[in-house]
């Protein structure tokens, strides 16, 4: 039976889509067409803490750019396999992220340090064969907050390292921390 998306619900997707939208035509309008770099970054990694029962592996790609005022955009989706726990220890399900974000980068030289933040959907997914539980999705919307440093050894190509919070909107919903290392092609 298909899910009916409340009314409420509707109307916090549309401002969803529309504050992101918002946010990238201004980070247009403030760069020059000239000035403005693409990137493509694929990093590996763990999550941590928070909700993680233990430390999980995860895996992430984006794409983005950014300009010569260091301000930029991305969007990125991640996954970790099974990142819950049953009481005897057995992993099962996974925790996905399509995340839009923003960010601002200080161009020192080689090293860029920068902070992000994002605001997006986090998928939380259960097996149907894992601990003896029936197949379950539940789909959220949250929000990543965090920093990194980007070292650039090439023109075109450089090593990142991404420390970053993500939280579930509700109260009761999860939230943990995620470290990735990656490589960072353009920008």
């Amino acid at each position: 039976q298909p899910a009916v998306l409340s009314s409420r619900r509707r109307v916090a997707i549309l401002r969803i889509i529309t504050s992101v939208l918002a946010a990238g035509a201004i980070c247009l309008a403030l760069e020059s067409p000239a000035a403005a770099q693409g990137m493509f970054t694929a990093s590996v990694g763990n999550v941590f803490g928070g909700d993680a029962p233990s430390k999980k592996s995860a895996w992430a790609v984006s794409i983005g750019g950014g300009g010569a005022h260091g301000i930029g955009s991305e969007l990125e989706y991640s996954e970790t396999r099974k990142f819950f726990e049953t009481a005897e220890g057995v992993a099962y399900g996974k925790v996905s992220t399509l995340m839009p974000g923003l960010f601002v980068m200080v161009p020192i030289g080689k090293v860029r340090p920068y902070g992000v933040v994002g605001f997006g959907f986090i998928r939380q997914r259960v097996d149907d064969n894992a601990a003896g539980l029936t197949a379950q999705s539940r789909n959220d919307t949250g929000y990543s907050v965090g920093a990194g440093v980007t070292f650039q050894f090439a023109r075109s190509a450089g090593l990142r390292a991404d420390l970053r919070r993500f939280k579930v909107r509700k109260a009761d919903g999860i939230s943990y921390q995620r470290f990735l290392i990656g490589i960072v092609l353009g920008g």
